[in-house]
């Protein structure tokens, strides 16, 4: 039987992180569940002892949270197996139309809270945990991140830059150090994250019915949770079962998760094949001249 691991969940209170630290219990591991608001995790409390479940007040935004958080772990379980970096809001609107104050704000959780903690995520695998012994960083990105989607501009570019952070982060971790990096590329799952998403009003120059943008928007206005076909908790088991799989094998994975997600990727790797085909000949003959070398 595979041991207790110790999973650090941050955005723990509600949508995917919630459904991951429930997962998680159920299944004999333990938890260290952290919130902007943490009573929201009051009756998970009550259910779970101290030593099963530790809940902390965590805003990703802030280094010393972060720093305290997994002190806080540590003292309380000795190590840190799994980081689920799950941190996240959301804003609806086209790209001229949101602040940019509030874009950057968007910014500071979805990308910034999310290096915060990864990179004390790295740390800690390497100087806390027992020597040699590592850990699992997963990083929620998005469908979105596989391909961008009207009025999710700065949501999407959010996890497109924490998708080139990661891959990049690879590329600079010993292997020695047995840290991985765990990309999710979630689709739609039934999850409160439109409804708490800030809704901005459209661009005036943006209001064709026949744009993409108005569909997007009538789409996404069209939406609530019980019209998502995809079952969060199903997914977090999915998820759970994949990082105890040889399928996560390797420095960095990513995981596309739904099939909407799964036929999104499926269509980039098309579009990307199809343009390197017909553009790679504009490639052929940028080699310096040998006289002006």
């Amino acid at each position: 039987m595979t041991s207790a691991q110790v999973w650090f969940i941050t955005g723990a209170s509600s949508g995917f992180g919630l459904s991951m630290v429930q997962v998680a219990l159920a299944s004999g591991d333990i938890v260290v569940a952290t919130a902007r608001q943490p009573e929201a995790l009051a009756d998970l409390s009550t259910h779970h002892t101290t030593d099963k479940l530790l809940v902390i007040q965590l805003d990703v935004t802030k280094h010393e949270q972060v720093a305290a958080a997994f002190a806080q772990a540590k003292n309380a379980f000795g190590r840190v197996d799994i980081v689920y970096n799950n941190a996240g809001q959301g804003v609806i609107g086209e790209i001229e139309c949101v602040p940019d104050d509030l874009a950057r704000a968007l910014f500071d959780i979805n990308f910034w809270g999310a290096v915060n903690v990864s990179k004390e995520a790295v740390r800690f695998f390497r100087e806390e945990n027992p020597s040699g012994r590592g850990g699992t960083l997963l990083q929620t990105s998005s469908m979105s991140a596989i391909r961008g989607i009207a009025c999710l501009s700065y949501y999407s570019a959010g996890k497109w830059a924490l998708e080139g952070f990661s891959e990049s982060l690879s590329q600079e971790l010993d292997p020695k150090w047995n840290i991985k990096i765990v990309v999710l590329q979630a689709g739609w799952h039934r999850t409160k994250i439109n409804s708490r998403a800030t809704r901005l009003p459209g661009h005036p120059a943006y209001l064709e019915p026949s744009s993409a943008v108005m569909q997007t928007r009538d789409a996404i206005d069209g939406m609530d949770e019980s019209q998502a076909t995809q079952d969060v908790d199903k997914a977090s088991r999915a998820i759970f079962e994949f990082l105890r799989s040889a399928d996560s094998e390797g420095v960095l994975v990513r995981l596309p998760l739904g099939k909407d997600s799964v036929a999104a990727t499926k269509e980039k790797i098309t579009w990307l094949s199809e343009t390197v085909g017909k553009c790679e000949k504009w490639s052929k003959d940028l080699t310096i001249d040998k006289s002006e070398r």
